[in-house]
């Protein structure tokens, strides 16, 4: 059986079928509350492929995937506390990976690459440094860290973020982020500490 989520949008036009089956691409049963959590991030996961792929085509598609690919780690034994947040991390992250992959295959004329010449190639190293830096950053945190660090990213607020990730309140959920922050930096800045050291050394 194919069990179908429905989103309305706008008039019949803006309408958007998306299907999750009851089996994942295993073979395992998918857990009900997987399907439930797909049906109540729906909008927002379209939303998020609107953000980075300017169009929400795929979002069906990369929510199904989602949804496939939690369905597989459940059934290896691996815990997925927050389902929404978990789904909606996992569209992000494809979501990204589709945006860099359309990026690469982009043709560039001669003239575009002579544009491409000096300050645009520091200021691009800059952005991959940055971008080398916040995936370190991540690594610091926790698993619940990172889901309210990512939560964040993805512009939730704070009453959002209490709901979806179990705490009692927006205050209780930001106290908390604070405190991981701040472990978080303190283990970033002894690696940082630590590689300095070692080029120093080498």
């Amino acid at each position: 059986m194919i069990r179908p989520v429905v989103s309305m949008g706008q008039g019949k036009d803006a309408q958007t079928r998306l299907w999750i089956p009851d089996r994942d691409s295993l073979g395992n049963v998918v857990d009900r509350r997987l399907i439930e959590a797909a049906n109540r991030v729906w909008e927002r996961a379209r939303l998020v492929v609107i953000r980075y792929l300017a169009e929400d085509t795929d979002a069906p598609e990369i929510l199904e995937a989602a949804v496939d690919s939690a369905s597989r780690a459940m059934d290896n034994h691996q815990s997925i506390q927050f389902f929404e947040a978990y789904l909606l991390r996992s569209v992000a992250r494809e979501s990204i990976r589709r945006l860099r992959k359309n990026q690469r295959i982009t043709y560039v004329d001669d003239a575009d690459l002579e544009r491409l010449a000096g300050a645009e190639f520091i200021d691009l190293d800059r952005k991959l440094d940055d971008a080398r830096r916040i995936e370190i950053f991540r690594a610091c945190m926790d698993e619940a860290g990172r889901t309210l660090y990512d939560l964040r990213v993805l512009d939730y607020d704070w009453p959002s973020i209490a709901r979806l990730t179990g705490y009692r309140d927006a205050h209780s959920a930001e106290v908390q982020f604070r405190k991981k922050i701040n472990k978080a930096l303190e283990r970033f800045r002894t690696y940082h500490k630590a590689r300095l050291k070692g080029q120093r050394g080498g």
